[in-house]
């Protein structure tokens, strides 16, 4: 949530239909919140065959986050010849996944940021999915971008939309069986996140100002310092900001 996977399903839908395919956009409405997980499909293919229901068994799987597939199985049910999209630091080849797969890769987050000035990841996945999979060309998503927006904000998504389609890797992943470890508890937020708080324990005071304002309650005082349960911590700031001192920063998620 917050990444604009809905907003990209969307644009796929309208990238196809301008290349005279029929098309939907079928969002999966659910906890339609900043950090959680979201789901969104789109059909495109012939017009008899245009169902409108949820896809099972998927030809290609778009990940807008890279740590969605520690906790979520993100190939379940994509075909054996299906081609997964994801956005990560790392080469197809370093991808571990339960079966061969295609896969594409893109630092979509680090574009976003130097695109956009925030993570929001779903015009860079775009470029990457057209690269990746052959499905829509790159010319008919800068089309469907432009429909979206104008203006300066138009042109920073497009340049995200190029940025993406030149930077992405396309290779075989590393199969390792099965990949979802269930490392955090089950209601973990974990997964929410694409920064995280750290504490400079040398400049914390202990105040106890962040935990006072942490909406989730994952701050807890040790020796007088503030210490976070990254179980539960989705990565929203508000510590941060709050500190008086500056002993707290985000810091990029690792992979």
């Amino acid at each position: 949530g917050g990444q604009g996977a809905v907003t990209a399903s969307r644009l796929l839908a309208t990238t196809a239909f301008l290349e005279g395919k029929h098309s939907q956009s079928i969002p999966m409405y659910g906890t339609e919140r900043r950090g959680a997980p979201v789901t969104a499909f789109v059909r495109i293919g012939e017009k008899e065959k245009m169902v409108r229901s949820l896809i099972h068994e998927p030809d290609y799987v778009v990940v807008l986050d890279p740590l969605l597939r520690k906790t979520v199985n993100v190939t379940e049910g994509l075909k054996e010849d299906g081609v997964i999209v994801l956005n990560s630091s790392v080469t197809p080849g370093e991808v571990e996944l339960a079966k061969e797969h295609k896969v594409a890769t893109v630092d979509a987050t680090s574009i976003a940021l130097e695109t956009l000035g925030r993570p929001i990841t779903n015009t860079a996945i775009l470029g990457a999915f057209a690269k990746g999979t052959g499905e829509v060309s790159l010319e008919s998503i800068l089309k469907a971008v432009k429909m979206q927006w104008s203006g300066r904000l138009g042109e920073m998504n497009v340049k995200a939309v190029q940025e993406a389609y030149d930077r992405t890797i396309i290779g075989d992943a590393k199969v390792v069986g099965d990949t979802v470890k269930q490392e955090s508890p089950s209601n973990s937020k974990a997964d929410w996140r694409t920064y995280k708080p750290v504490v400079d324990e040398a400049k914390c005071t202990g105040c106890r100002m962040c935990w006072v304002f942490c909406p989730e309650n994952t701050i807890q005082m040790v020796d007088g310092k503030s210490t976070i349960n990254y179980d539960y911590c989705k990565g929203c700031g508000i510590c941060v900001e709050e500190c008086p001192v500056g002993a707290m920063t985000m810091e990029k998620e690792s992979e």
